[in-house]
């Protein structure tokens, strides 16, 4: 490490990332601690290097169980700054439907009906895209039928704004045009 000469993350070597990396932290599903190994850590430097994001913040972070590197709602923001992208403030809708409205009745609709929804609750976030003369926008509706944890006090206690964030969350995603078939991990929706 006597080799460093840059604070700037962007300039170090690969293989100087990731040795930083494996003295990271990194907080598990579920609690506790976990160190990357090297071929990890060199993984997450090389792919935030491709992003433009920095690994030390809270823009991505490493999934071990998929060996893979997520963006945060806070990076996905960044990475339409990094490409130019104009997102226009969310604007957020609350929406509700009947339980039978629901097209597939899945674990997590069950879950909700017993946590006691006496329907089904979701949020419409809609982000202008673009120049505000052409009036573009990303729109997303996330249901709690769909994104509900149950086992979260936080899903239990504040539905609405968990919510709000996974809408937002995916329609920036949508306007990024990332992403949109991976489903989130337990700790991003959390």
């Amino acid at each position: 490490m006597s080799g460093i000469d840059t604070l700037d993350w962007a300039k170090l070597k690969p293989n100087q990332m990731a040795v930083l990396l494996m003295q990271k932290p990194m907080p598990v599903s579920g609690g506790g601690t976990m160190y990357l190994n090297f071929r990890q850590a060199l993984y997450f430097a090389v792919r935030a290097y491709e992003l433009g994001l920095s690994p030390f913040s809270n823009a991505i972070w490493f999934d071990p169980g998929r060996f893979s590197v997520n963006l945060t709602l806070e990076g996905k923001r960044e990475l339409a700054r990094l490409r130019k992208i104009d997102l226009g403030p969310p604007n957020f809708e609350e929406r509700s439907r009947d339980w039978s409205e629901v097209a597939q009745t899945n674990e997590t609709a069950v879950a909700a009906k017993k946590l006691g929804f006496p329907k089904d609750i979701g949020v419409t976030c809609k982000i202008r895209v673009g120049d505000v003369k052409n009036q573009e926008f990303s729109t997303y509706t996330a249901w709690l039928s769909e994104w509900l944890q149950p086992r979260s006090p936080v899903w239990a206690s504040k539905p609405t704004h968990m919510l709000s964030i996974r809408a937002n969350e995916k329609a920036i995603t949508l306007a990024l045009g990332i992403g949109a078939s991976a489903m989130p991990d337990e700790r991003e929706i959390e």
